[in-house]
């Protein structure tokens, strides 16, 4: 018999995974992080056999393709990482009784509101990206009694590679630095979110709420990618890093998968149900900033990459998942 609780963390994001491990945890619940590999996402014959022998109290699936613009170009790997996978890891767990936490985004919605979505309100996204993740939701609920989804904005960390380093490492250099201005969401710290994690999955796993939560949580106030760029380089002037910003639509670059045009959350459930406050992006964006310039100082860590879901193996349609639903083959947004 365990002495502990085992809350399994499912992904070795370079960003999500080492805050959720290196975090406080309460006495008698351990965590362990394994790779979409290690535990054997898109062999559900293999995942069953290591779900019952580590015969988790909670999963927290973090795995999912984090780049929406390339997502377009490779719909296999989009596929594999937020349909497939999400589905086989809900089947297994909603079988063996195991409370799921899904990590979802706002581009499950198409953007085009004008206000906040509510977690009651019909997925209808327009990007491969978003339609792989709400069919990743739709599996999560259809095979598990006892789960939770969190919807989140786009992040930021000053830990893995992400588009706040990239952009603090192009304005060392000088020049221009080319930002999308037409995303309107909620810029999101990962600490900051590995804590709604946390809170959302222990409230799960010890029957707070009822299976089949869907919560949002964000930062707030609202942005634009430019906009958040511009603080976090005016924080960023004193360690030399001040290009010259210029606002950009994705369409400027011919990107097809280019998020949606307004996804803010409302989040107000979640503070309702775990007093989780939004956090404000440009004081958590300030700290990230001295935190990435002050390392730089310092010789690199080297960053190990998680291994990719052996995607390129697979045929188009998966055997057991099949193709995404029609009308995904092609972006939507394409002729706009």
């Amino acid at each position: 018999m365990q002495d502990s609780k085992l809350i399994l963390i499912c992904g070795r994001n370079a960003v999500l995974s080492q805050e959720l491990e290196e975090m406080l945890w309460p006495a008698g619940y351990q965590v362990r992080c394994l790779s979409g590999i290690e535990l054997g996402l898109l062999d559900i014959d293999r995942l069953r056999r290591n779900l019952t022998a580590l015969a988790p109290a909670l999963v927290i699936n973090t795995i999912g393709y984090a780049s929406p613009d390339s997502a377009e170009n490779h719909r296999t790997m989009t596929q594999a990482s937020n349909h497939w996978s999400v589905g086989d890891l809900a089947e297994v767990a909603g079988a063996q009784g195991i409370p799921l936490l899904h990590l979802s985004s706002d581009q499950v919605f198409a953007g085009d509101k004008l206000g906040p979505y509510l977690e009651t309100d019909q997925p209808d996204a327009i990007s491969v990206f978003g339609q792989a993740q709400a069919a990743g939701e739709a599996a999560v609920a259809a095979h598990c009694r006892e789960f939770a989804i969190l919807r989140t904005g786009w992040l930021f960390g000053a830990k893995g590679h992400n588009m706040l380093k990239t952009m603090l490492s192009l304005g060392k250099r000088g020049g221009r630095v080319h930002v999308p201005n037409d995303h309107i969401a909620g810029p999101t710290p990962v600490r900051e979110l590995c804590a709604a994690l946390r809170r959302v999955g222990l409230g799960l796993m010890n029957g707070e709420v009822d299976g089949g939560t869907i919560l949002h949580f964000c930062g707030k106030p609202s942005a634009t990618w430019f906009e958040s760029a511009a603080h976090a380089l005016r924080q960023a002037t004193p360690f030399q890093a001040s290009p010259e910003l210029v606002p950009i639509t994705p369409n400027r670059f011919g990107v097809t998968g280019a998020p949606a045009r307004r996804t803010e959350l409302d989040c107000s459930r979640a503070k309702a149900l775990f007093q989780l406050e939004q956090p404000d992006w440009r004081k958590a964006l300030d700290d990230c900033v001295e935190e990435i310039c002050l390392s730089d100082q310092t010789p690199n860590q080297i960053s190990i990459p998680e291994p990719q879901l052996p995607y390129r193996t697979m045929v188009p349609e998966h055997r057991r998942r099949g193709a995404l639903p029609f009308g995904i083959a092609t972006d939507r947004r394409a002729g706009r």
